[in-house]
């Protein structure tokens, strides 16, 4: 019996693509970020897998503050 969660893997890792629900989850937890960050650093920096590694590394999340 075939495992029915399987981990898909892009056929091309060059570039990301965010046109299905796996290619999300297996950008975000690749790259450990948010769904908007990595939406965002595909806006800014294109799909090139590379640029948009820059992109994170120069752009980290901003941290919230504690509240007292």
């Amino acid at each position: 019996m075939k495992d029915p969660i399987q981990r898909r893997i892009p056929s091309d890792l060059s570039r990301i693509e965010l046109f299905e629900q796996w290619q999300i989850t297996y950008w975000t937890l690749t790259l450990h970020t948010t769904q908007e960050r990595l939406t965002r650093a595909l806006r800014e920096a294109g799909s090139d897998t590379e640029d948009v590694r820059r992109w994170l590394k120069d752009h980290p999340p901003v941290r919230q503050p504690k509240s007292p």
